[in-house]
C-alpha cells in the first residue's frame, strides 16, 4: 500500500479558525498520577488487563474491552508522529491561546510556525498531542521518529512535556 506522500505530495491548505475550548478531565486523581509522573520526565499510562491496550494519559475504563485499567506502565519517552498539522506563520493580534497572544506575550516569536503533532509513544496504543520542535516544516511526515522534550526544571505540570523533536 502506497503511502499517502506519494499521491498527494503536496500539502492540503484549509483557511479557517479553530477556537479551542476547555477540556475537563473526567478522572482528577488519574490526571494527578500522570503530572507527576511528568515531574520525573515519565509518560505513565494506564494498562488493561483484559486486553493489554496500554493508554496514555491513564483512564479508569478501557475503551476496548470495559474493563477497569487499575495497573500502571511507563511507556518510552521515543514515538513516531501519527498525525500534525502545519500553522501558517504566527502574527501579532491574529490569535489567541486562552486569551493571551502568544507574540505579544513573548511565548512565540512572531513568523514562527508551529506544528502540533499527535505521537504514539512506544509502548502505548493512544497517541498524545504535543509541539514538534526544532524542524523545519517541510521535513516533517508521518512515520518520523521522535523524542520527548522535558522541562530543565519540571514543576509536576502538564507543560513538564514541552513537546517532541525529530531523533
Amino acid at each position: 500500500m502506497p503511502y499517502i506522500k506519494d499521491k498527494r505530495p503536496e500539502t492540503m491548505l484549509l483557511e479557517g479558525e479553530w477556537n479551542v475550548g476547555a477540556y475537563k478531565y473526567k478522572a482528577p486523581h488519574l490526571l494527578e498520577e500522570f503530572v507527576q509522573g511528568l515531574k520525573e520526565k515519565k509518560l505513565i499510562g494506564s494498562m488493561c488487563i483484559g486486553c493489554g491496550k496500554v493508554i496514555i494519559p491513564p483512564r479508569n475504563i478501557c475503551g476496548r474491552c470495559h474493563q477497569r485499567m487499575e495497573g500502571r506502565i511507563t511507556v518510552s519517552n521515543w514515538g513516531t508522529v501519527v498525525c500534525f498539522v502545519t500553522s501558517p506563520p504566527v502574527e501579532k493580534g491574529k490569535f489567541q491561546v486562552f486569551g493571551i497572544d502568544p507574540v505579544e506575550s513573548g511565548l512565540i516569536q512572531e513568523g514562527s510556525v508551529l506544528i502540533p503533532t499527535f505521537v504514539r509513544f512506544d509502548g502505548a496504543d493512544a497517541n498524545i498531542v504535543t509541539e514538534l520542535c526544532n524542524v523545519d516544516p517541510k521535513d516533517v511526515f508521518i512515520g518520523m521518529r521522535v523524542k520527548a522534550i522535558w522541562a530543565e526544571e519540571p514543576q509536576g505540570q502538564l507543560s513538564d512535556l514541552v513537546g517532541v523533536e525529530p531523533i
